[in-house]
């Protein structure tokens, strides 16, 4: 089973999956082997022992697993192991493997609906505002409102921001080529205050990046790591205070909510996001819908 794995591996690789979701999916598959060498008492005969029962058994095992003595994994952490020997066994059938039975054994995983948290249009651009006019010459100041412009500004991931070079900037259009999961590129607007700040950040660092440069820094002129970024953006956002959403992300879910919530068009927003399937943006909606109920309740005379 060990060179199907790895044919599943360069598979995903040539497909240009995430390289946190390939080695997710290999951890989950090399889970599921020990489980099923363990189960069988022998080595793991592929089409032959990847039956509908052992499918549900490891499923079942996976399931009563503890984080810690008090805590399980939770249905997200299952639902991604299943995802990946879903996978696998897909991989396996394209290479003409009868493995049918056991993809029709996949017991169903009920997620929770989380909805994405977000920052006010108010209170963001009024911190942005206020953290522009603090920063004075202080380049790691400087560096954290670009780094919140930008992701604010143009809906990116933390990832995405790291990996950009000045040579994907085009200031006049006020464009950026975006580099995204599985080196899907797009190009994406991108606002005159992020420009802005980002001029303002090299200022103050003293020279402007050449082509081949990121457009920010960590120590040096090395690029900025994504760690440094989210610290960076942790550090500004938690300004806002105790309760509010203080994590990077909630920078990319402000950019989408708040362009939903201003009539944006839903296959827009997926474009500008890089989102593969439609679905994914569709969790915003649920967030706008919240507060659209809110509203028609307050204010119809039948409601």
């Amino acid at each position: 089973m060990e060179r199907w794995i790895a044919d599943f591996a360069r598979h995903l690789e040539e497909r240009r999956y995430a390289d946190a979701t390939r080695r997710a999916y290999a951890d989950e598959l090399v889970r599921f082997h020990e489980f099923a060498r363990s189960r069988l008492k022998r080595a793991v005969a592929v089409p032959r022992d990847l039956t509908a029962e052992l499918i549900a058994a490891f499923a079942a095992a996976r399931s009563l697993e503890r984080i810690d003595a008090r805590q399980r994994i939770n249905a997200r952490t299952l639902a991604r192991s299943l995802a990946a020997l879903r996978g696998f066994l897909r991989f396996l059938e394209r290479r003409g493997l009868q493995v049918a039975e056991a993809r029709g054994a996949f017991p169903r995983v009920s997620l929770p609906e989380t909805l994405p948290s977000f920052v006010a249009e108010q209170a963001l651009n009024a911190l942005l505002d206020q953290a522009s006019a603090e920063a004075k010459d202080d380049a790691r100041a400087w560096r954290a409102v670009a780094a919140a412009e930008c992701l604010y500004g143009a809906g990116l991931r933390v990832g995405e921001l790291a990996g950009l070079t000045r040579g994907r900037l085009d200031e006049k259009r006020r464009l950026v080529r975006v580099l995204g999961k599985g080196s899907r590129e797009r190009v994406v607007p991108l606002g005159a205050r992020a420009i802005q700040a980002l001029h303002r950040y090299w200022i103050a660092r003293g020279r402007e990046p050449a082509s081949d440069d990121p457009i920010v820094f960590g120590r040096g002129d090395a690029p900025a790591t994504t760690r440094t970024l989210e610290r960076d953006i942790r550090g500004l956002l938690g300004r806002l205070g105790p309760n509010a959403a203080a994590h990077p992300h909630a920078l990319r879910h402000s950019f989408a909510t708040h362009l939903l919530e201003r009539g944006a068009d839903l296959r827009a927003v997926q474009e500008l996001l890089g989102h593969r399937n439609l679905e994914t943006t569709q969790i915003y909606t649920h967030v706008t819908r919240r507060r659209l109920k809110a509203a028609y309740e307050r204010a119809h005379p039948r409601a």
